[in-house]
C-alpha cells in the first residue's frame, strides 16, 4: 500500500497551485494595466532612463562631474537612438551624446525646465518619448533629459519587467512566505495532538477497557472523529464482555450436568461405558479450559503482584506430578535463578499446568519432562519428545494443543510477555514463558 502524503504536504501543494494561479491572473492584470496604457508607460520609461543616468553624478570637492553608468552604452553608439543630456540648472552641459538631435527633441538651454516633464513623440508602439527630470545634488540642481527615438535595446520591456518586480514578484514572495509557512506551521501545532494520540492507540491494552483515544488538544473536526472512535471502542467492548458472559455461563452450567453423567457412567461396568465415561471427560476438561479463557478475558491487571517463579514452578510440579506419573512419563523441577516478576499467581499455575499436560497427553509413554525457572524472567516447559510441529500454533493431532497453547499465549498477553516454542524434531520441544518486567531491589525494571 502506497504511503500516504502528510496534510502539511497536501496543503503546501495546494497553496502553492493557487498562488501560482494568482500570480498568473495578477501578472495578465499587470501586464494588460500597464502595455495597453502607452502614456502612463511612456512616462515609466522616462523615469527609469533618467535614474539610471543619474546615477553617474559624482561631487569631487566643490564641483560637479558626470561619468556614464556600467550597462548604458546605448548613449554611446555613433548613430543614438538614444539621446541624453546632462546639464546644470545654470545651464552648463555635463555630459550629452547629441547636438542637433537634442535641441529638436528635448527642451531649449535657456528654458527652466520643471522637476519632471515627457513628451510622446509617437502614440504607436515602439514608443518614441523625450522627457527629463530634475535631482538635487547639495544645493545644486541637476537636469537629466532623455529622448528615446527607436526602442531597440527594449527598454520598454526593461520597464514592464521592473513593474512585474514592484508589483508582483516580490509582494507576491512575501506573501507566500509568510501564508506558506504560517499555514505550515499552525497545521504542525494543530497535529501535535493528533499525532499524541495516534501513539497512545498503537499503545492501547484491549485488556483494559478504561483505556481511550485522548482527545484533548485537537481541532473540533478531529476531535470528533477521536471520540466516535472511543464509543466504538466501548461498544466493541462491551460486545466482546456480553460474549465473555454468555460462553462463561454455558461453560459453567454445563459442568454439573457433565460430572452427573460422569457419576452415572461410573456405575455401569462397560466397555461402551467406560468409553463414554472418557469422552466425558475430555469433554469436561474442554469445558474448564472455556471456563479458564473467559476468566481470562474478564481480568484486571490490579491483581498483579510480585511472585517469586521458583517458588510457583516448585509447587505446580508437585501437585501435577502424580498426574504425570500415572500417564508414564516422569517430570522434574530445575532451578536456573529465576526472577522474580509481577504476575497473578493461579495464572501462572494455570500455563504451567496446560504446558505439562499438552506435554503429557502429546508424547509417548516414557516422555521426561522439566519444568526449568530462569535463568531471567522466565519459565520453561522442555519434553526430549520434540513431536510438536515447528512453526505451527497446533499440535499435528486434532484433538490437540490448540486451546491449551491459546489459554497460555492469552495468559502471556495478559502479562504483558509473550510464549516462545523451540522445536528440535524429535529431540525436544520447549515452551518458554517469558515475562516483560522483573522486581529487583524494589523496583520496576524493563527489559
Amino acid at each position: 500500500m502506497p504511503k500516504a502524503r502528510t496534510l502539511v504536504h497536501i496543503v503546501a501543494l495546494r497553496i502553492g497551485l493557487f498562488a501560482a494561479l494568482a500570480i498568473a491572473v495578477q501578472a495578465v492584470v499587470i501586464f494588460a494595466d500597464y502595455f495597453f496604457d502607452t502614456p502612463q508607460l511612456a512616462n515609466l520609461m522616462v523615469e527609469h532612463e533618467t535614474e539610471r543616468l543619474a546615477r553617474g553624478i559624482h561631487h569631487i570637492d566643490a564641483s560637479v562631474h558626470y561619468a556614464l553608468p556600467e550597462g548604458l552604452k546605448r548613449y554611446r553608439l555613433p548613430d543614438p537612438f538614444y539621446l541624453a543630456r546632462i546639464r546644470t540648472s545654470t545651464g552648463e552641459v555635463l555630459y550629452t551624446n547629441c547636438r542637433a538631435e537634442c535641441d529638436e527633441h528635448l527642451l531649449a538651454a535657456e528654458i527652466h525646465p520643471p522637476d519632471f516633464w515627457y513628451r510622446m513623440l509617437s502614440t504607436s508602439k515602439p514608443i518614441t518619448v523625450a522627457g527629463g527630470r530634475a535631482f538635487g545634488t547639495g544645493d545644486r540642481k541637476i537636469i537629466v533629459e532623455v529622448a528615446i527615438l527607436d526602442d531597440q535595446q527594449q527598454v520598454m520591456w526593461d520597464v514592464l519587467g521592473r513593474e512585474f518586480a514592484d508589483h508582483l514578484a516580490v509582494p507576491m514572495s512575501i506573501l507566500l512566505l509568510f501564508i506558506l509557512g504560517g499555514t505550515l506551521v499552525s497545521i504542525a501545532l494543530a497535529l501535535q495532538p493528533v499525532r499524541r494520540a495516534a501513539r497512545q492507540a498503537e499503545s492501547i491494552d484491549p485488556l483494559d477497557p478504561m483505556h481511550r483515544v485522548d482527545t484533548s488538544g485537537m481541532p473540533r473536526e478531529i476531535a470528533e472523529f477521536g471520540q466516535a472512535i472511543n464509543r466504538t471502542l466501548s461498544r466493541i467492548h462491551g460486545l466482546m464482555t456480553a460474549q465473555r458472559v454468555f460462553t462463561a455461563a454455558v461453560a459453567h452450567e454445563i459442568r454439573t450436568p457433565l460430572a452427573m453423567l460422569r457419576l452415572e457412567l461410573g456405575n455401569i461396568d462397560h466397555p461402551r461405558a467406560q468409553k463414554m465415561e472418557a469422552d466425558v471427560d475430555g469433554l469436561a476438561h474442554f469445558v474448564e479450559q472455556i471456563t479458564a479463557l473467559g476468566r481470562l478475558d474478564g481480568a484486571d491487571r490490579a491483581v498483579l503482584q510480585a511472585i517469586d517463579l521458583v517458588a510457583i514452578a516448585r509447587k505446580a510440579v508437585a501437585d501435577i506430578a502424580p498426574f504425570v506419573y500415572a500417564r508414564g512419563a516422569t517430570i522434574a523441577f530445575v532451578d536456573h535463578g529465576a526472577d522474580q516478576v509481577e504476575a497473578y499467581l493461579p495464572f501462572v499455575d494455570d500455563a504451567i499446568r496446560n504446558l505439562v499436560e499438552n506435554a503429557v497427553k502429546h508424547t509417548p509413554r516414557g516422555t521426561m519432562i522439566d519444568v526449568i525457572a530462569g535463568p531471567g524472567p522466565c519459565l520453561a516447559v522442555v519434553d526430549n519428545a520434540g513431536l510438536l510441529q515447528e512453526g505451527s500454533r497446533d499440535h499435528e493431532r486434532p484433538d490437540a494443543t490448540g486451546i491449551g497453547l491459546e489459554i497460555v499465549r492469552r495468559i502471556m498477553a495478559f502479562h504483558r510477555g509473550r510464549l516462545d516454542i523451540d522445536v528440535e524434531h524429535g529431540k525436544l520441544t520447549a515452551m518458554r514463558l517469558v515475562f516483560k518486567a522483573k522486581i529487583a531491589d524494589g523496583r520496576m525494571v524493563r527489559h
